[in-house]
């Protein structure tokens, strides 16, 4: 069985990791991960990054990024080096349809049982039902919802999951590490390890429950 990471960082894109490419190269070898999203906050790896990585490592990186908007992050797969993504959520969404890119909602539920000051909240009405949680807009047009970020607790993982299985979308997870310790926090088992993007959209597609444990 091989595994591939969705959703992590490195000092090359994301201010707040601490974790250096070749770190991430030396330790995903070493757990014989076999493909990486990796989703920086700011930037997309280049192909010529991306090629020496996979030279040097032997693990395959797909070109992906990890948009901030007024609605909360969002991993845009197939984003080119250079591009540019809105920070309203639907001008994002409307953008990434477009160029047909794949869009998961990234920990949709982080501090939504916090008593914190809603600029750090997630944009649901506290106390509802999943099944009114399930009617936001966003949830309607993403391609499909991480249930399971290893960063977050499991409170919150539960609700999105509950949220993912309602809307019938989709199911991912990430480590969403940021520093060394917690890279291959969380992988997803897979048959064959995707060759390119279009092979990791399709396998994207047909997760469930079933198929992330």
């Amino acid at each position: 069985m091989a595994h591939i990471e969705l959703h992590l960082h490195t000092k090359a894109g994301s201010a707040d990791s601490s974790i250096s490419v070749d770190a991430l190269g030396r330790r995903s070898a070493e757990l014989e991960t076999g493909g990486l999203l990796v989703t920086e906050h700011w930037r997309v790896w280049t192909e010529g990054e991306r090629s020496l990585f996979e030279a040097q490592w032997g693990v395959t990186v797909y070109p992906a990024i990890e948009a901030t908007t007024d609605a909360g992050h969002f991993l845009v797969i197939g984003a080119n080096p250079g591009e540019t993504f809105p920070h309203d959520t639907t001008e994002l969404l409307d953008h990434t349809k477009a160029q047909n890119y794949f869009v998961i909602w990234a920990h949709p539920f982080r501090h939504y049982f916090d008593d914190i000051h809603t600029s750090q909240r997630p944009p649901f009405e506290a106390g509802v039902s999943p099944a009114n949680l399930a009617e936001h807009k966003a949830f309607t047009r993403v391609d499909a919802i991480e249930v399971e970020n290893a960063g977050n607790t499991a409170r919150e993982n539960a609700l999105a999951l509950e949220v993912g299985q309602i809307l019938g979308k989709p199911l991912t997870i990430g480590s969403d590490a940021h520093d060394l310790e917690h890279v291959g926090a969380r992988r997803l088992p897979v048959a064959a390890v995707p060759s390119g993007i279009e092979e990791l959209i399709e396998l994207l597609e047909q997760l469930s429950l079933e198929k992330i444990q």
